[in-house]
């Protein structure tokens, strides 16, 4: 195994974070700053993210993801409809 192939020899701009995972900017930059949702560069002049670290990342993602879609399934319910899936719709006020 060579050291391009070993992730933890590997260092990611934050342009290279936002197209691993498809972000816009304006959406990518907030989610790159909130230390909350992504784990911190490892380097910070200039921001460089390690693949591993972001690898580990998404692996904890993935499990809390399934957790909470084991959650959803009851004994009564074997299957998960893809609306049980999506975000609550925003409360509308009424005009008038």
């Amino acid at each position: 195994m060579s050291e391009m192939d070993d992730p933890r020899h590997v260092f990611l701009s934050a342009g290279e974070v936002l197209a691993r995972y498809g972000w816009g900017k304006t959406k990518g930059y907030q989610n790159l700053k909130d230390r909350a949702f992504v784990p911190p560069p490892v380097m910070t002049h200039p921001a460089r993210w390690r693949l591993d670290q972001l690898l580990a990342w998404e692996e904890k993602r993935i499990a809390r993801a399934e957790a909470g879609l084991e959650a959803l399934l009851t004994p009564d319910r074997e299957e998960v409809s893809v609306t049980d899936l999506l975000p609550r719709p925003k409360r509308r006020r009424r005009a008038g």
